[in-house]
């Protein structure tokens, strides 16, 4: 597993964790020492939190429309190598095999992007500037390959959207385990634990919905380790989505722009 458009998000450092509760013969209890060095996690494969995934993964895998609403602090290097928080927010609308609309807010790049099965379209939300190019495939295949800037910083659920989340998600995991049960935003969750090279990352499962609710990833590779969140709300799924949705009107007036492909040069 990769997450490679995963960008949002920062979590303050943790020095001290220690849990400790009667959870139940089905429950993970555990105490964490400080006073003890910390080392590598030891590979786990808990069927539990493998089938819970596959079950997220199906719910939204066989969905014909879904939309949803997701927000996060994007962790942004600064000119002086400082990392600072900004906000990211996007509202999705899905429709497969190749529609897909996504509204982009917040600091980064706010701008609106549609897929009508042909072209790729980006319109600023200021509604100057606008790109567009011909793209085929899936919608979210359409979407990975599309040049918008600061795709991978707005769009972290991309990952969630491919045709079969489940092989994509656990393509590299080295470990994999069910914390136990929360509550995010007042959904009761299955809260699970993977890990994969270089990256740890956690997942919040709605109990009854089997929806995504929080993600949480945490880079473990360079000098900084910087750790992205996203909470998903607003899930519906296979409900009427109208035909204009994944229409781009270009606004009158507004200028054309080429956008390379983000990446490194060669």
């Amino acid at each position: 597993m990769k997450l490679p458009l995963h960008r949002f998000g920062r979590q303050a450092g943790i020095t001290l964790l220690v849990a400790t509760a009667l959870l139940g013969a089905d429950r993970i209890a555990w105490a964490q020492d400080a006073s003890k060095p910390a080392t590598a996690a030891a590979p786990v494969k808990d069927e539990r939190a493998l089938a819970l995934l596959k079950g997220m993964s199906d719910r939204l895998a066989g969905a014909k429309t879904l939309s949803f609403k997701v927000r996060g602090i994007v962790p942004t290097p600064a000119p002086n190598g400082q990392y600072v928080s900004l906000f990211a927010s996007s509202r999705v609308v899905m429709q497969r095999p190749d529609k897909l609309f996504v509204e982009a807010r917040g600091d980064l790049f706010p701008s609106d992007s549609y897929y009508d099965g042909k072209n790729v379209t980006v319109i600023g939300a200021d509604r100057r500037f606008y790109t567009r190019q011909a793209a085929a495939g899936s919608a979210v295949e359409a979407l990975m390959k599309s040049v918008q800037p600061g795709s991978d910083a707005t769009a972290p659920f991309l990952d969630l959207l491919v045709t079969d989340p489940y092989a994509f998600l656990t393509k590299d995991f080295t470990s994999a385990f069910w914390v136990g049960q929360s509550t995010v935003g007042g959904v009761k969750t299955e809260h699970l634990a993977f890990t994969a090279p270089g990256l740890d990352w956690e997942v919040w499962i709605g109990s009854a919905d089997r929806l995504p609710r929080l993600m949480v990833i945490s880079y473990r590779t360079g000098d900084r380790q910087p750790t992205f969140t996203a909470e998903f709300s607003d899930w519906k799924l296979d409900a009427p989505v109208p035909a204009k949705t994944f229409v781009a009107a270009i606004p009158p007036g507004a200028v054309k722009l080429d956008f390379k492909p983000m990446g490194p040069s060669k």
